[in-house]
């Protein structure tokens, strides 16, 4: 009797071992189908902008279900995928507060949207296209990875603090997940203009070589027109090439045009590389070698 109860234990304890690594395993696979459908995401501020693994960390009200992304006042806000967006208005600890439905079937949460009116923190604006959203947004809006569609702020239980974008990651529509490693490999956008337009960049920064098809940049900032803004990029490596024809100003004693004279200029040496006009893509956006040819390379002294 007494093998008998140790092999129905043994029996029962297998079993309750069985089921246990299923439901594990089903979790597991239920979470790999939920994050499988997250693609590489456009990072969601343009500019500059900082952020770190805050999700999960205590809160007045609970796990923080995103990551802060701390970057300027109405720094733009970009759509982190193709989709529609949706604008909440009524939560006091939010404040401004937009829902992207990504085309993959993952949600995104942008909260604490801006509600100044002038670059101080006044609370003097509401939560409307203009001052939160993107002027002429509207809530239902089909919206391009990569197209504005709001501001940076502090608005709801934010205000007071560092103006900052909570952004959350929802995969198929369902609970958060840490955005860390999708903000880590997103790309990021030098400027911002409607698709097929014309630009022309201004990009400043130090000089890191030079290659036989351009040079090698570390951005400064970059100014982009139409407009005129003016963007912080620092850090931002790019490739920029640099027809024959180019004109390089600032090299004593050089030709002043192309290839050779660029060769003279020293990695460390602080430039603005002004872009020829072209239309505005995904590629020239993201500083894609090859993207982006120069007009004028000029030293500064």
């Amino acid at each position: 009797m007494r093998r008998h109860r140790l092999t129905a234990r043994g029996a029962l304890f297998l079993t309750l071992t069985a089921l246990l690594f299923a439901q594990a395993a089903a979790a597991s696979s239920d979470a790999t189908i939920g994050t499988a459908k997250v693609p590489r995401l456009v990072f969601p501020v343009l500019g500059a902008a900082t952020f770190t693994s805050d999700f999960g960390d205590a809160r007045g009200q609970g796990g923080h279900e995103g990551n802060d992304i701390m970057a300027p006042r109405k720094a733009l806000v970009l759509a982190a995928e193709a989709g529609t967006v949706k604008f909440w208005t009524t939560s006091a600890r939010a404040g401004c507060m937009l829902y992207l439905y990504g085309k993959s079937g993952t949600t995104y949460l942008y909260i604490h949207l801006n509600n100044d009116l002038t670059d101080a923190n006044d609370n003097r604006g509401t939560c409307v296209p203009g001052v939160a959203y993107a002027t002429g947004l509207r809530s239902g809006s089909r919206v391009a990875a990569g197209q504005p569609i709001a501001f940076n702020g502090d608005s709801g239980d934010a205000n007071g603090i560092n103006p900052h974008l909570h952004f959350e990651v929802h995969p198929d529509d369902g609970g958060a997940v840490d955005p860390y490693r999708y903000l880590r490999s997103a790309k990021r956008l030098l400027f911002s203009a409607k698709p097929g337009s014309t630009f022309t960049l201004a990009l400043t920064g130090k000089l890191v070589g030079t290659a036989e098809e351009g040079l090698e940049l570390e951005l400064d900032h970059v100014r982009s027109w139409p407009g005129g803004r003016k963007i912080p990029q620092a850090g931002q490596k790019i490739e920029v090439t640099v027809p024959f024809d180019a004109l390089i100003e600032g090299v004593a004693g050089a030709a002043g045009l192309g290839l050779p004279t660029l060769e003279l200029l020293e990695p460390g040496s602080s430039v603005t590389v002004w872009t020829s006009p072209a239309k505005t893509t995904f590629a020239a956006q993201t500083g894609v070698k090859g993207a982006l040819a120069a007009k004028r390379v000029v030293l500064k002294k």
